[in-house]
């Protein structure tokens, strides 16, 4: 998937303060996502 476009989404940084997925534009960005089943 690299070089696809995602909707912006944000979300809770470690602080608590929310991030935005438009922060990054224009930045190499890696976004890993995982689950527990």
């Amino acid at each position: 998937m690299l070089r696809k476009t995602i909707p912006d989404v944000q979300l809770p940084d470690l602080n608590g303060n929310q991030v935005s997925i438009r922060d990054f534009r224009g930045k190499k960005t890696l976004i890993f996502m995982w689950a527990s089943w």
